[in-house]
């Protein structure tokens, strides 16, 4: 037995997907077991500096592991919890003999009186978060990805000394205050940029940027800091989300001519005299109950992809609209409708002649909204996600999707109602007897039996 395991522990397969995780447990013996093999072989490392990382025996093992270059960790994330620095400090300063690190998280919450330098040849990614003013360098040639938390100057200063290397970069404003020194910042290589305020506007327009996410959750921003990425030409994923949908902001949107991602979830329209004309969208996160900005626009024949959601209780055509503005669907996601799916939702679904994937989620759905549905043949994956139905809803798939591949059915609760006149009920072993050829998944969902009768 200790030799298979032996074998497996030390297995490329079991490495890639361990974690060494050094915290704070209550026992003062618990680290001894840390050898210097044991943490060079690891890819991924934790360490919460505590009292119990601060042993002699632990800093010898560090210094023995990690000066040598020999050490295999990959992804390395330092946390300084309290007033033991000393294992943390030493971590920071073998950093340069780790030649296989290319991630590293560190975070402290106690002030770094002689601060933070951070020295790698191969480092690609960073996130640094610190609660306390802290300074903080990085000499770190390959990085292109970098997390950062801004509280202070000071992380607004490291962030303009690396800026122009940056091909992503997700920032977390504390407060708006240093929001507007992103304009001193050169993001020439710059493509991805997620921003986030978190407690309280502005950044430069970048030519060459070609995702960009805005949420608004606080309802604090406006058209003119929408406006100051109006010259992003290249832009190809955009998200909006919380925003008043004016015609400026209509028309800011219709700029973005190689849009290929749009997402607009919990957007409102504000001016139904403007719709959206963006012909060479393939994936549209609609806005909550917002059709029609799109029903007057150019027919989107490149759209492929549509998250839905509604608001009305009459569900009899939205799937009619959708067929005819987005014509060439072939996938769709109907999600958190504020009614019911009703029986009569999927009417017209055979209108989608090119959709090969349903996903219906988060939501209650009507038990006959198959059995009202006309066969689709060209279906090949059907998802229901989270969903509350009776199982009857079971009963008509095989008959309205003969060419089904694919059946999940997930996280859904099920009822069992029994009635006078009811004499069977499809389970799941006979659907997938009628369905030999469609690969049937019904992990963790659960049916539940009422013992009333039904009205």
């Amino acid at each position: 037995v200790c030799s298979r395991w032996n074998g497996i522990i030390n297995s490329v397969h079991y490495l890639r997907r361990q974690k060494l995780v050094l915290y704070n447990y209550g026992k003062a013996k618990f680290f001894s077991g840390v050898g210097v093999q044991l943490l060079c072989r690891q890819k991924s490392i934790e360490f919460y500096s505590n009292a119990m990382l601060d042993t002699e025996e632990l800093l010898d093992t560090i210094v023995k592991s990690f000066s040598t270059g020999s050490a295999m960790v990959q992804s390395l994330s330092l946390f300084l919890r309290s007033e033991h620095k000393l294992a943390f400090g030493l971590v920071v300063a073998n950093i340069p003999n780790l030649l296989h690190l290319t991630e590293l998280k560190i975070s402290a919450n106690e002030t770094l009186t002689n601060g933070v330098q951070i020295d790698s040849a191969c480092l690609e990614k960073i996130n640094i978060s610190f609660y306390q003013n802290s300074l903080c360098r990085l000499n770190t040639p390959r990085l292109h990805t970098l997390h950062l938390t801004v509280r202070y100057r000071s992380e607004m200063d490291l962030l303009s000394t690396v800026s122009a290397q940056l091909i992503e970069l997700k920032v977390s404003f504390i407060s708006k205050d240093h929001v507007a020194q992103l304009f001193g910042c050169d993001f020439s290589s710059l493509k991805v940029l997620n921003i986030l305020l978190k407690n309280d506007k502005y950044i430069s327009s970048i030519i060459g940027l070609e995702t960009l996410r805005i949420a608004d959750i606080c309802s604090i921003f406006d058209f003119e800091f929408l406006q100051m990425f109006s010259h992003a030409k290249a832009l190809k994923a955009l998200t909006i989300n919380y925003f008043k949908l004016n015609g400026e902001v209509s028309e800011l949107i219709n700029g973005f001519k190689e849009l290929n991602y749009l997402n607009l979830e919990g957007c409102q329209r504000m001016d139904a005299t403007k719709t959206l004309d963006l012909p060479g969208l393939q994936t549209l996160v609609m806005p909550y109950k917002q059709l029609s900005l799109f029903t007057g626009s150019t027919p989107m024949k490149m759209l492929t992809t549509l998250y839905y959601n509604n608001t009305a209780k009459d569900q009899m055509n939205f799937v009619k609209q959708i067929a005819t503005t987005f014509t060439n669907l072939t996938f769709l996601c109907l999600q958190y409708f504020d009614n019911e799916l009703d029986s009569n939702a999927f009417l017209h679904l055979n209108m989608l002649t090119k959709l090969r994937v349903l996903v219906i989620e988060n939501m209650s759905v009507s038990s006959q909204i198959y059995a009202n549905c006309p066969t689709v043949p060209q279906l090949e994956r059907l998802v229901m996600d989270t969903i509350v139905t009776e199982v009857s809803i079971l009963d008509a798939v095989p008959a309205r999707f003969p060419s089904l591949q694919t059946f999940v059915i997930s996280n859904c609760f099920l009822y069992l109602i029994p009635t006078d006149s009811a004499k069977r009920y499809m389970t799941f072993d006979e659907l997938r007897r009628q369905m030999p050829c469609c690969r049937i998944s019904t992990k963790d969902s659960t049916i539940f039996t009422n013992n009333a009768k039904q009205c």
